[in-house]
């Protein structure tokens, strides 16, 4: 038998990684593993490569010659269409007009959303009481039903605030009762065992345990408002009461791509930042 079979080392095998060689930065394919995580400037490196590589395709595409500039303007163009809205007094007045109606209907969605999610995922009969109604209001296309809202609630800025409003209600109650029955089973039998009251339970147990994911709810209507925007603003605009939607239709009807490409890049920044802040709350108050 050799010398090297009767070592230690041989019979143990290949000796532990050094801590110095655990700090190693792993090869550029471990990033691609199956469901793994990235750090944090990992993650932000890639998401700039990627809004990087989108502009220079955009940017060869439209300079190049091979999209026409009615189908896909340049980013100047953009730049110009927006600048034209700007001169003539109209895109901050549009966007804080916009704004303030997602907001108004946001709150709503809330005040009505929340409680009633809250009471179908905590309580069965609630539960099989409405759950049929809010799959089949959810099913109906609220752009199906702008003439009924310009009938019951007059053209005015109140039908634009209730058709965001039912743009969002129905997947805000889903959303928030799928977060209150997802909260962990061993907490309400905590909450029994102590003597908790349903009350108690449901306040102190199940909203709280939920509320990361009804804060998610809220970020995922406050998107699909913004979605909804061009058509709610397409109800009676004028220049008093225009806001990014009917800047939107303003370009669509003159054939202007660069000030409709203009109004949709806007309308998804703002969309995306509002996002942005709503995730940075929950991170920073509600990360549990």
């Amino acid at each position: 038998m050799s010398v090297a079979q009767d070592t230690p080392e041989a019979k143990s095998g290949p000796p532990p990684r050094t801590e110095a060689a655990a700090r190693r930065p792993l090869r550029p394919l471990a990033l691609f593993a199956v469901r793994g995580k990235l750090s944090p400037r990992a993650d932000f490196v890639i998401g700039l490569a990627g809004i990087a590589t989108l502009l220079v395709v955009w940017l060869v595409l439209t300079h190049g010659g091979y999209v026409r500039s009615l189908f896909l303007p340049k980013p100047s163009d953009i730049w110009e269409g927006l600048g034209a809205f700007h001169e003539r007094g109209w895109l901050l007045p549009a966007i804080g007009r916009s704004t303030w109606r997602v907001l108004r209907s946001l709150f709503l969605v809330i005040l009505v959303g929340v409680p009633i999610g809250v009471m179908m995922g905590a309580l069965a009969p609630v539960d099989a009481f409405l759950r049929k109604i809010i799959n089949g209001g959810k099913s109906i296309p609220t752009t199906g039903i702008v003439g009924l809202i310009v009938l019951w609630f007059s053209i005015e800025e109140r039908a634009k605030i209730v058709f965001l409003f039912l743009g969002a209600i129905f997947y805000m109650i889903i959303l928030v009762k799928n977060a209150v029955a997802g909260v962990n089973e061993e907490y309400l039998r905590v909450a029994t065992d102590i003597g908790a009251t349903r009350v108690q339970t449901i306040w102190r147990v199940l909203l709280p345990g939920a509320l990361p994911q009804i804060w998610d709810a809220i970020a995922v209507c406050s998107g699909i408002m913004w979605t909804y925007i061009v058509l709610a603003e397409f109800i009676n605009s004028n220049e008093e009461q225009l806001g990014v939607g009917f800047l939107l239709q303003l370009g669509s009807r003159a054939n202007d791509s660069g000030k409709v490409f203009g109004m949709l890049v806007l309308i998804a920044l703002i969309s995306s930042l509002t996002d942005w802040l709503l995730q940075s709350v929950r991170k920073r108050f509600l990360n549990w």
